[in-house]
């Protein structure tokens, strides 16, 4: 080939990948296969841990009274209902010191006065009281006496169904203080009315009242007791309907410590107290309770002599808001009722939660040379305290 031909070869190969390249730049880019990233599941936080190595704790100072002093804000409502039964039934009534809603009557020419409560409940608690009330509130008759009982149904203010159960025991022993010398207390007895009414606003009103006297004797007239019961201010706000059940509070508590056997009847309560669910059993060799209300605010620490201290317990660190109030107790000089050399000791924790306030209660009697409460218990029952089915 001549020097001419191969200038001409390489411009031809030249001119060649020009074009090429002319070609490629006007071309559409070609856009790459999109690549999915695989889906990172998310990560399921680690459920927080407390021991005694993670407690900060805060001495409290002690105030009048005995052990926690816990708010409940249903207390102030249940304090008018004294009002209640006052303008219904007797302006002589004065309210009575076992409990909110309480009154008595004193008796004319009697040691003992006429006395009982008000309250106000859901339809499903006291499904056994309307259904048959002398079987759910005296189940057991007592073989040293005369008892009867029976139930009438009739009508309230607004038409409300109303149930009255009437229950009557006549004692066979000696009572010198309510007889004559020489007469048997078959003359006297004891009562119990109990008044429940279906209210039109879906609530259950009930009034009970006890007197040591018979049933004809009670000085309350039955429509004024069906009047009380049928008061529209017998209420209480919606908060105490979500507080758990006492047969949840008692599977909660089973469920944390499966060896936990509860004492008597979780089933039965006759006159349940609304806004307030409980449980208590043995967790060998202690007592261990629960108690579930609505939330009030921090409880304060009542000084007592066998007081050992009361601590706010910070459970998850300094850091951490999640507070347990905890009061530990230790009765040395308890061998006045129990074997020698044996003490009583105690925990009592508090949690005020989101919703509901938790305390949570443990004791022993100790004797000499077994163990006492450790901190292995104390952590456990914290974890029962801070348990989210209480909350929910």
């Amino acid at each position: 080939m001549s020097g001419l031909a191969a200038t001409a070869a390489v411009v031809a190969v030249i001119v060649g990948m020009l074009a090429v390249t002319r070609d490629t730049d006007t071309s559409p880019p070609i856009s790459p296969t999109p690549i999915t990233p695989t889906p990172t599941p998310p990560k399921t936080p680690s459920p927080k841990t407390q021991s005694p190595q993670t407690w900060v704790d805060t001495a409290m100072t002690p105030t009048n009274g005995n052990g926690w002093v816990v708010p409940n804000p249903l207390d102030a409502v249940r304090d008018g209902w004294f009002q209640i039964v006052a303008d219904h039934l007797h302006p002589s009534l004065r309210p009575a010191e076992w409990g909110q809603g309480a009154f008595e009557l004193p008796g004319e020419g009697s040691l003992y006065p006429a006395g009982g409560g008000i309250g106000v409940m859901e339809a499903n608690s006291a499904a056994g009281l309307l259904a048959n009330g002398c079987a759910y509130l005296h189940p057991i008759p007592n073989l040293d006496r005369d008892e009867s009982c029976h139930t009438k149904q009739t009508r309230g203010p607004n038409g409300e169904p109303v149930h009255v159960t009437s229950f009557q025991s006549l004692c066979t022993t000696w009572d010198a203080d309510s007889a004559a010398p020489g007469v048997y207390y078959k003359n006297c007895g004891d009562y119990n009315v109990t008044v429940v009414v279906e209210r039109n606003d879906g609530r259950i009103g009930y009034i009970d009242v006890q007197g040591r006297d018979y049933v004809e004797a009670m000085p309350f007239a039955l429509a004024d007791l069906v009047a009380a019961a049928a008061d529209p201010r017998l209420a209480l706000p919606d908060a105490a309907y979500d507080v758990p059940s006492n047969q949840t509070v008692a599977s909660v508590v089973a469920a944390h410590f499966p060896t936990w056997r509860a004492e008597g009847d979780q089933q039965v309560i006759p006159l349940p107290e609304l806004g307030y669910a409980s449980a208590s059993g043995k967790l060998a060799p202690f007592t261990v309770g629960v108690v579930v209300r609505p939330a009030g605010g921090a409880p304060t620490c009542g000084e007592d002599p066998w007081t050992r201290s009361c601590t706010e317990r910070r459970v998850y660190g300094a850091d951490d808001p999640t507070i347990v109030y905890v009061h530990a107790r230790d009765d040395d000089e308890w061998a006045d009722c129990c074997p020698r050399n044996t003490r009583a000791v105690s925990r009592t924790f508090v949690y005020v939660g989101p919703r509901h306030t938790v305390v949570v209660f443990q004791s022993r009697l100790i004797p000499d040379g077994e163990r006492t409460i450790g901190t292995e218990l104390d952590q456990a029952l914290i974890d029962l305290s801070l348990d989210p089915r209480f909350q929910s």
